[in-house]
């Protein structure tokens, strides 16, 4: 099997830009399998250490997701500072943390942030993400946004977001 994965994968890589119309397409499950390997190969790519850093930004978006403040909270450094681009501080320490978004995740019926795409640069994580907030219904959204974050993880906790919103 690993060798019919590898003779697929170098066919693919190695094809032709413009294949012959006798090429037979693909099967759904040969395209599964040349994107998960593809998905593979792109995690071992990473470093240990940005494997650490995408594990923790995953996790607190996690916890965000939740709304459970305690493990959100979990995830950030004792002093961490939050910023809007350029070099506007927002607020920093985990105080101010815990106040900012405790008080969003008691209000809202519903948050979510996913990624829309991420660059994993060294010890920084930047994410274009698709915001989503329920004031009332937890079913109806009636706010959405994209914004881009990047964090830096040191020692597995985030030291600092710096928020780049666009207009």
């Amino acid at each position: 099997m690993k060798t019919y994965i590898v003779a697929l994968l170098a066919a693919l890589l190695w094809q032709p830009a413009q294949a012959s119309e006798s090429a037979a397409p693909l099967s759904a499950q040969e395209s599964e399998l040349v994107e998960n390997q593809l998905e593979k190969r792109t995690a071992k790519q990473l470093s240990a250490a940005q494997q650490q850093a995408v594990a923790v930004v995953d996790a607190l978006l996690s916890a965000y997701n939740d709304k459970d403040i305690d493990t959100f909270i979990s995830y950030f450094a004792e002093d961490i500072s939050f910023y809007m681009f350029p070099d506007k501080l927002m607020f920093s320490g985990k105080e101010q943390l815990i106040a900012r978004y405790g008080a969003m995740f008691k209000n809202l019926q519903c948050v979510k942030s996913t990624p829309i795409k991420r660059i994993v640069h060294g010890k920084y994580v930047i994410d274009q993400e698709l915001s989503e907030s329920c004031s009332q219904d937890p079913e109806v959204v009636d706010k959405r946004g994209e914004v881009v974050a990047s964090y830096e993880i040191n020692n597995a906790k985030v030291t600092k977001v710096l928020f780049f919103r666009g207009k």
